[in-house]
């Protein structure tokens, strides 16, 4: 990618992108990590209510940059909820659900946001497990709510969402799970179960009132 538009889309300047064309868009990749314009405006943002027009303006111009993955198989989703762009999570899920009532150049298996919302990386994390690991709470809301029925397999280190919220003590991110979740898996490492880390966790920290309620819907849950 010429420094001059990696510059701009880091800054959200769309002017320089106008008259490219949607195939040559595509091809416009970071040498290593081969991130897309839209991987660098997400990852350049500096907070949670940055301003999505960039984004929604190149997509407009060139949808396919949504399920375009970069070399660690990371969607611009993966991304956005990594950083806790709520914002930018609520508009590339309602560009995908868009892409399913147009003639794109798009498999027909991966036409739904909730196919953008299930892709993994190279670690097997969705974009759920990227937001629960940063513990963007607002993000994890969202992303349940959109896909309340999947239930989440283990990434590379044998951890479901749920398992990585209870260990982290986040009470908020447990109750969300669990009350937007229909079918959440609670598989751990080592044959340990979300219970589990709730129960390790709470022996062994401050126990919080709000965490009590969250390990409380954990035990029912079982």
């Amino acid at each position: 990618m010429d420094p001059n538009l990696f510059k701009a889309a880091a800054a959200g300047n769309l002017e320089p992108f106008k008259d490219i064309a949607r195939e040559v868009i595509k091809r416009l990749l970071t040498a290593k990590t081969k991130n897309t314009i839209l991987h660098v405006n997400i990852r350049s943002k500096e907070s949670e209510n940055a301003s999505t027009k960039f984004v929604e303006e190149i997509l407009e111009k060139c949808p396919l940059l949504l399920l375009q993955v970069n070399a660690k198989g990371e969607t611009p989703l993966h991304v956005a909820a990594k950083f806790g762009h709520s914002d930018i999570v609520r508009v590339l899920v309602e560009r995908a659900k868009l892409l399913q009532h147009e003639n794109e150049e798009l498999e027909s298996g991966i036409r739904t946001a909730r196919h953008m919302i299930r892709m993994t990386n190279k670690e097997k994390n969705t974009a759920l497990h990227e937001a629960v690991c940063h513990q963007n709470v607002d993000v994890v809301e969202i992303l349940t709510k959109e896909d309340p029925d999947y239930p989440y397999s283990a990434n590379n280190d044998g951890k479901t969402p749920l398992y990585m919220a209870a260990d982290y003590r986040s009470s908020d991110m447990v109750l969300a799970l669990l009350e937007n979740s229909t079918s959440a898996s609670h598989e751990g490492p080592n044959g340990k179960t979300a219970l589990h880390a709730a129960a390790m966790k709470s022996y062994f920290g401050k126990f919080s009132y709000t965490l009590s309620v969250g390990i409380s819907i954990l035990i029912s849950f079982y």
